[in-house]
């Protein structure tokens, strides 16, 4: 505790000393000050103002006098004289005659004849001979009533050729298919059909037309050259026919 109050004693000291060294500074200062003489302040001078100088007036322009402009005296135009007209000299044209200038005569122009194209003749084509010839072995004259085509379809070496379609039509009738034998023998009935010509042929029978559930022969494709025959209404005598017989011959 006393060393504290030391300390606090000392700083007071240190206090006042510092104060009365301040004080000791500004007193020579402020004396300084009050010592001083003021400055006077120099008096405003004035400026002479240069007084503004007289305007003359211009003088009148004289007004220009009216000079006499003289008018020149019109001269007299002299009178023309008459010029002679000149006498024109007929002129002499000379017109020269036509010539007899020749007319040409046109000469027909020759147009050339065209050559005939010689069109090259169109080869035959080779149509291959159908698998199946036929040709007609004979006939029979029926008074039954009984008409029909017959005959065999036999193979080149003379055997038997069964399952072949052969097909008999005319013009005006559709026709009928029927199948070889296995003798190769087969009928085509013609009753029912007026007599007539008929024609006969190999036919592929998947080709042939339908009527009520039968092939028809009109329309099939040949396999075989087509054979025309007779049949007559009479059933005896010279050239009496009821049952033509035609044989095919196939590979």
């Amino acid at each position: 505790m006393k060393k504290r109050l030391i300390m606090i004693a000392v700083v007071i000291l240190l206090m006042w000393v510092l104060l009365a060294c301040s004080l000791s500074e500004l007193r020579p200062e402020r004396q300084a000050g009050l010592s001083a003489t003021p400055t006077r302040t120099p008096k405003p001078t004035f400026t002479a103002t240069s007084t503004a100088t007289r305007t003359l007036t211009p003088s009148p322009t004289p007004t220009p006098s009216n000079t006499p402009t003289s008018t020149p005296v019109a001269t007299d135009t002299p009178i023309p004289t008459d010029t002679p007209t000149p006498t024109l000299s007929p002129t002499i044209t000379v017109t020269p005659l036509p010539s007899n200038t020749p007319t040409a005569t046109a000469v027909p122009t020759r147009r050339p004849t065209s050559r005939p194209t010689t069109r090259p003749t169109p080869r035959p084509t080779n149509t291959p001979a159908p698998p199946f010839v036929g040709r007609i072995v004979g006939g029979s004259a029926r008074c039954d009533g009984y008409t029909a085509v017959t005959g065999f379809v036999k193979h080149a070496d003379g055997s038997a050729y069964p399952g072949v379609a052969v097909g008999v039509w005319s013009d005006a009738w559709e026709g009928r298919v029927t199948t070889s034998l296995p003798d190769g023998k087969y009928d085509l009935s013609l009753g029912g059909v007026p007599p007539g010509t008929f024609k006969v042929a190999v036919v592929r029978l998947e080709t042939c037309g339908q009527r009520e559930g039968a092939p028809t022969a009109m329309d099939c494709a040949v396999r075989s050259n087509i054979i025309s025959v007779v049949t007559t209404e009479q059933c005896s005598g010279t050239g009496a026919s009821q049952v033509p017989m035609v044989d095919f011959t196939g590979p």
